[in-house]
């Protein structure tokens, strides 16, 4: 079991919250090739100023019980765009560091 000491000794050996934060840049990059017309709906005029990220919550999940063989370190990221709760990101990585999925959810 991992406590809270043991958890934030995790996220700075595998370097997660980098992790999280690169793969929010990358998302967002596909969003805007693959999604320009809903892109330009949440982003228009896009300014890095206005973009407020901080990761919010770290959690553990075990999953596929009675098995729990499908077990994450998930970090949370909600995106604020311009003072507004537009959606959210969030990375899944495996006990060994690994990025295993992640998500991108605008509302």
């Amino acid at each position: 079991m991992f406590s809270a000491s043991d958890l934030k000794k995790w996220v700075l050996e595998y370097d997660a919250e980098k992790k999280a934060f690169d793969g929010f840049w990358l998302n967002l990059e596909n969003y805007k090739i693959e999604y320009p017309l809903e892109y330009e709906e949440y982003f228009a005029n896009f300014d890095k100023s206005q973009l407020d990220l901080k990761v919010e919550s770290i959690s553990i999940s075990y999953l596929n019980y009675p098995e729990l063989d499908y077990n994450h370190v998930k970090l949370y990221i909600p995106i604020r765009y311009q003072n507004k709760n537009i959606g959210y990101y969030e990375i899944l990585l495996n006990f060994d560091g690994i990025v295993d999925d992640d998500f991108f959810v605008m509302y």
